[in-house]
């Protein structure tokens, strides 16, 4: 008589995971090369730029974890898509109402990037389980750290230079994303992006 293994659910990644990265990368790319491109982009179009971002990110992923529940580090996902969601969402309709000066938005904003970043640096180097370890999500974390510190950096200086380089920054990500989603996730839908 054969005996039955314990019926414990087993948990499989997405395997259109690869798009929504894809997804995430294009629209970085966008915002990046706008933010690069357009020089007569005005500061608060800065904020409102990165804001989306958060929002939309924290959107996908929040999404992606619900999708995979029970996979390692997936709730350090929806914790830091609730993050990118809830606080992106907010400082877009304080800035929208003009609740907000634009110091304490920018600061809010490298509060919430720096948060962002390192959930995803923590889930990368504690929260991922038995997953073999991947260098690209832990350098789109680091950036996303890096453009927080040049967010607070840049907040009381000319807003010129933030432009730039927060478009570069989100140029890099969206880059970053694409590359790993086509070419990593496509092919093994177990690799996590973050």
């Amino acid at each position: 008589m054969a005996t039955k293994k314990s019926s414990s659910k087993a948990v499989s990644a997405n395997p259109n995971a690869w798009i929504w990265t894809l997804v995430r990368g294009i629209f970085a790319l966008g915002l990046g090369l706008y933010l690069l491109l357009d020089a007569q982009t005005a500061p608060i179009f800065v904020a409102y730029a990165l804001a989306i971002y958060l929002t939309v990110a924290g959107a996908i992923q929040t999404f992606m974890s619900l999708l995979n529940r029970g996979t390692p580090g997936s709730t350090t996902d929806r914790v830091r898509g609730l993050v990118g969601l809830i606080g992106g969402g907010a400082l877009l309709l304080l800035a929208y109402f003009d609740v907000l000066s634009i110091s304490a938005a920018y600061t809010l904003l490298a509060v919430l990037l720096i948060a962002y970043g390192a959930l995803g640096l923590f889930e990368m180097l504690f929260a991922r389980g038995n997953e073999r370890f991947q260098i690209m999500p832990l350098i789109i974390n680091l950036l996303l750290a890096a453009l927080g510190v040049l967010v607070f950096y840049f907040r009381a200086r000319e807003l010129g230079d933030l432009r730039v380089w927060a478009g570069a920054v989100l140029a890099l990500i969206g880059l970053g994303l694409i590359a790993f989603g086509y070419m990593v996730q496509k092919r093994n839908p177990t690799a996590g992006v973050e």
